[in-house]
């Protein structure tokens, strides 16, 4: 016989997120997001193994273990098997189901958050037309139960021993939008359970229980993040993060529009979080800064992806292409004529991720606009628009990286962020009227006034190189 290892890892969400399931969609399914949360047979949020369990497999390539804890399939190498053949390895491990528990205080309508978003046109800079769609996601706070299996000839056993610590060293990401800042979750607690079948009580246990029960109250813990913890979150590129102050006013909307009693008109309803607290999303920080660094490399001669032209948007050859993530979906490649080779690859994730940002200490006013008559200069019937608007507020931007940046990335997006504070491009809407603009807090500017000058020179170096290398 043998020994039978039960494992419940819990997790807890950080930040909002969610695995997604478009296919889930039918022609009823109008109303519903463009990608709604993944659902079970009972129409709850649920998360596959295939999720966990393939950011465990990706864990383990950075050891060097991939193949031994979680098996593979591979072209025989002529030793094992006949080259025309291929090897199956079994994993040990086995992911024998998840469960998420949202958080009980919200109201059933208020636990999922349906986030809208929209691609930008490169050239007018402005939204690109049939881009808009809508995504749900989990609010953050929410527990994930998984269970693992491991079977071992003894209780004692070097491969359980080794999954622990995979799990002990793991940094959880759950599905899309990672380099935005969703899905971040945080490893609290791990519970192991060990069932000897030699054993008359261990098989009655085996015999007598199932699911969840497997692991009772003598499971012991294995891993506490009080406790046992490893840095969780991943370091900030600049070692700290950066703090801003709304200089006028910022909106940045969700999508919806809130009625107005006696009104004639609702109001566009800015961005907010699980808490009501107006936000900043990640995608708004990575869009606006990666459009600057370009603008910041082209501007000096060095290579980055274009804005304009039929080839614009991401090439997959620049360092902004390796540092913030491409894909050839929405990139030159598309121009390709139709006998050209394809790209060696479809996209590639971004190193760098940008959080979402809440806004603190602000106050929201509502705005009314107007549209102008051309003509008659005055104004023009059935125009009217009134938004929400975020005044005096302050924001700590959070830039983070998984993996080394190139220093010249790292260089133009410092040199972008001083723009920002410098007040040359703003955020959200409404930039050419006067709202969007920031103004950095004190020790942030001290940052970026410390590293402009080696940023600066980082940008002529790379410059120099270029014009040596260059054909007379």
């Amino acid at each position: 016989m043998s020994v039978v290892h039960i494992l419940r890892a819990e997790l807890e969400l950080a930040t909002a997120g969610a695995v997604t399931a478009p296919e889930s969609l039918t022609i009823g399914s109008v109303l519903r997001p463009d990608l709604p949360v993944a659902r079970d047979a009972w129409d709850r949020p649920y998360l596959p193994g295939t999720s966990p369990a393939g950011s465990l497999r990706q864990q383990a390539h950075r050891t060097g273990r991939e193949e031994a804890l979680f098996g593979n399939v591979r072209p025989g190498n002529g030793t094992d098997a006949p080259p025309s053949e291929t090897v199956a390895i079994a994993s040990p491990i086995r992911l024998l189901g998840t469960r998420l528990d949202l958080p009980q205080p919200l109201e059933p309508a208020q636990q999922l958050e349906i986030r809208r978003r929209t691609a930008i046109d490169r050239h007018r800079a402005a939204a690109q037309p049939k881009t808009l769609h809508s995504r749900e996601l989990l609010p953050p706070e929410t527990k994930i139960l998984l269970w693992l299996r491991l079977d071992t000839p003894s209780l004692e056993s070097p491969l359980l021993d080794e999954l622990v610590d995979l799990l002990a060293t793991w940094r959880p990401v759950v599905g899309r939008g990672r380099t935005t800042g969703h899905g971040q979750a945080l490893l609290t607690r791990v519970l192991k359970r060990s069932i000897d079948l030699d054993t008359a009580d261990g098989m009655r246990h085996w015999l007598m229980t199932g699911g969840p029960a497997l692991v009772d109250d003598h499971a012991t813990v294995v891993y506490d993040h009080e406790k046992d913890a490893v840095p969780s979150l991943l370091p900030e590129l600049f070692g700290q993060p950066l703090q801003f102050r709304i200089t006028d006013a910022l909106h940045i909307g969700s999508g919806n529009v809130l009625d107005r009693p006696g009104h004639r008109t609702g109001v566009s309803a800015i961005l907010r979080d699980h808490d009501n607290l107006p936000i900043v999303p990640g995608s708004t920080w990575k869009g606006v800064l990666r459009a600057r660094c370009e603008f910041i490399l082209r501007s000096v001669g060095l290579n980055a992806c274009s804005s304009v032209g039929e080839n614009a948007g991401p090439c997959g050859d620049c360092v902004l292409c390796e540092a913030f993530g491409w894909t050839e979906r929405t990139g030159a490649h598309k121009q390709a004529p139709p006998d050209a080779e394809p790209p060696p690859s479809v996209g590639a994730r971004g190193r760098l991720v940008f959080a979402d940002t809440v806004v603190r200490e602000s106050t929201v006013r509502i705005r009314n606009h107007v549209a102008l008559d051309r003509v008659f200069g005055g104004a023009r019937d059935a125009a009217l628009y009134t938004e929400e608007t975020i005044e005096n507020g302050t924001v700590t931007v959070s830039i983070r990286h998984d993996r080394d940046i190139p220093e010249l990335a790292r260089a133009a997006l410092l040199l972008a962020l001083d723009d920002l504070a410098a007040g040359r491009f703003g955020i959200g809407a409404g930039t050419t009227r006067g709202q969007g603009t920031l103004t950095a807090l004190s020790a942030t500017g001290h940052l970026l006034g410390r590293e402009r000058t080696r940023a600066v020179e980082t940008l002529r170096l790379h410059h120099a190189a270029l014009t040596e290398e260059a054909p007379a």
